[in-house]
Order: structure tokens, then sequence, then C-alpha cells
């Protein structure tokens, strides 16, 4: 085997054991880690290592590529599906009973003329050696006809989801798998000309070492192209899962802070795992002290934090956050103190609602940002000075 099949036989099983423990837990995840393992056993069949073994210890000829091929058709069904789930779940339902069918139709046809070929010693490329008769070119086409449908079909798919999904990630995915899946396509009918042509005694490519070299090529970067194109979404989930970790981090000073001034917002449900729902939990938990702390907070303090921030940001975005952190660390003090809210700081939050207001419809990626502007100005050396300036007011 060539040392690039090696390598891309080795990406293959990765991808395998990566996608196992999720195609365990998600229903919807184990048709494409059964097309990877399908894919990959076929590959690893074809191995001499594992091939002339299992030609030896059943003493039939050429089994080895048979198996091949029947893994390969349950790869190829398992994979469609897989797409067929993901772009028209619609029609999940009668697609799967039509793959199924095919699926046995097809690898029904290669038995039989597996059976009827004959096959008095074991040979190194199946497809190479019996092109040359009708029988063995049926067995090809069939094989490269269901190959060549099956990675049809699903460029399709790729193509039309990727035009439809706003996920970068998942949109450079889907363009890699339906890149790969073409050619798979183009394989299936370069192979499928090849052997006709061969049959016809008008050889497509007058050598035939080029033209497997070339066959072997294609295939190979067909394959690499959809293990690539599968692990990019992976890799940009993982991407934004590092993302909510690192802003829970940024936003932890803020948090504790408003916390520490007003307890009563931690939420009593246990902490979920997952980084965003921890983090959508941080934000409605600083949303709520926030709302809390406005009643500690006099008409004339919040006019002069708008001052005082207008006074050193220009940036009207950046403004806003600093005002707010500056009456909301001076409403944390006076919190602390143990001063009373005033009763006529409820109406406050309205007198300010791009500060305060919280809605479930918003986006979500927007108001993090915005909060983490606000972390940041309340942790910034404006509002210390500017607090010792109050307290040196009130003292």
């Amino acid at each position: 085997m060539h040392p690039i099949q090696n390598v891309v036989l080795a990406a293959l099983w990765a991808v395998v054991v990566w996608r196992l423990p999720s195609a365990v837990r998600v229903v919807k995840q184990r048709s494409v880690w059964i097309s990877f393992a399908s894919l990959a056993a076929a590959n690893t069949l074809a191995h001499r290592g594992v091939e002339c073994p299992l030609n030896g210890l059943t003493g039939i000829n050429n089994l080895a590529a048979l198996a091949r091929n029947l893994i390969g058709i349950i790869g190829f069904s398992a994979f469609v599906q897989f797409v067929v789930s993901v772009a028209r779940p619609q029609v999940i339902r009668y697609s799967r009973r039509l793959l199924t069918v095919f699926g046995f139709v097809g690898a029904f046809a290669l038995v039989l003329l597996f059976a009827v070929i004959p096959r008095p010693y074991n040979v190194d490329d199946f497809f190479e050696v019996y092109t040359g008769r009708p029988l063995g070119i049926a067995y090809c086409c069939v094989f490269l006809g269901y190959l060549g449908v099956s990675t049809a079909i699903a460029t399709c798919l790729f193509t039309a989801y990727s035009r439809r999904t706003e996920d970068a990630w998942l949109r450079a995915g889907l363009r890699l798998l339906g890149a790969g899946t073409a050619l798979g396509a183009f394989y299936a009918l370069f192979c499928a000309a090849r052997m006709l042509s061969r049959l016809a005694h008008q050889p497509l490519v007058a050598d035939d070492h080029k033209a497997l070299m070339a066959a072997h090529i294609i295939q190979d970067t067909a394959i690499a192209l959809v293990v690539v194109g599968n692990s990019i979404p992976a890799c940009g989930v993982l991407w934004r899962t590092l993302g909510y970790w690192r802003t829970l981090r940024r936003l932890r000073p803020l948090w504790s802070a408003l916390a520490n001034a007003v307890p009563d917002v931690i939420l009593e449900a246990p902490v979920h795992r997952c980084p965003r729902v921890r983090l959508h939990r941080q934000v409605i938990e600083i949303h709520d002290a926030m709302l809390v702390l406005a009643s500690y907070v006099p008409p004339q303090l919040r006019e002069q934090a708008h001052r005082h921030a207008a006074q050193v940001l220009q940036d009207e975005e950046g403004r806003t956050a600093l005002a707010q952190a500056l009456w909301l660390h001076a409403a944390c003090e006076a919190k602390r103190a143990g001063i009373r809210p005033l009763a006529h700081s409820v109406e406050e939050p309205a007198a300010h609602p791009e500060h305060l207001a919280f809605d479930f419809d918003f986006d979500f990626d927007t108001e993090v940002t915005r909060i983490q502007q606000l972390c940041d100005a309340y942790n910034s050396p404006t509002v210390e000075a500017f607090a010792r300036e109050h307290r040196l007011e009130h003292a």
C-alpha cells in the first residue's frame, strides 16, 4: 500500500474512534459513524497483510474484494442517509426505505456476479484483472454505479445545504464534503468509462499504469476531502466552546462583585456542564443583580456617572458601558453598607432601558459582547477613581 494511502487509512480510523462517543449518545450521528467505519474497514481489507490471510483462511479466491465492496455499499448507504437526515430531514423515512432496497439489490447483484465469475486464483487487483471480461465488468459497474449515484446525490444535498446555512464553519465543511463526494462521483465515472473502453478495445487512457495511478490519486483525494470536511464543523464547535469558557472567565470578576452585593440573584439550580448554558445563566444573574442594584442609585448619581463617562470617552458604546459601571460600583458599595433602597428609584430602569432590558429573543452574542464591555469598564481605574471621589464626597 502506498504511503499516502496509509495516511488516509490512519485518518479514517482516527475519525472512527473520535466519533464513537457521539455515535453512542446521539442516534443521528450513528449513520455517519457507520459510513466512516465501513470506509475504514474497506480500505483495511485492501491491505495485503489483511487481504491475503482472509482469502487463504476461507479458501475462496478474492473473497476480500467482495467483502470490501459489500462493506462499501453499506458505507455509501449510511453516508447518504446521514446527508438526507441533515439536509432533507422531512424525507428521511422514505429515503431510508429506498436506500435499504437499493443496497440489498446492489449487494445481491455483487454476490451473484462474484459467484459466476471464474476465479481460478487470487489476484492483487480484482478490478484490473477482471475488467477485460463481460462478467467482471458487470460486477465492477454495479459497484461503481452504486458509488457514483450515492456520491452524486450527496454532492447535490451538500451543495444545496451549504447555501442555506449561516454558520461559517459548517458552510466550509459542507463545501469540502461536497467537493469530496463530487470527486468520488468523478472517480466512479472515470473507472467505469475506462473499463468499458477497454472492453471495446478503445482504451480511454493508453498507459494503464498512469490511468491506475490517476484513479488512486482521485480516490485518495476524495476520501481526504470528506475526512477534512467532516472534521471542520466539529472544530468550529470546539472553537466556540473554548470561546464560551474564555468569556465565562472574563465575566467572572463582574459576576462575583454583583453576586457578593446581591447574593439572592444566584440561581439554586445545579450548574450545567455546557459552557454556553453556564454563560447564559451567568448573564441572567448579572442582569438580575443590575435590576436589584438600580434601586440603590439616586437619579443625581446616575446623571453624574453619565457626565463623567462623557468626559472620559467619545465612543458611544464605551461611554454607555462606563456610565453603567460607575453607578453599579456605587450601588454595590451602598448595598453592602446596608443602605436602604430608594423608593423613587423603582422607575429608574425604565429611564435607561438600553442598560437593563433583557429579552430572551435578543441576539445572545451581541448581549454577551455588551456585558464584556461593562465588565472591562467595571474593573477599570476610572471606576475606582470615581468611587473614591464619591466616598470622599459622602465622608
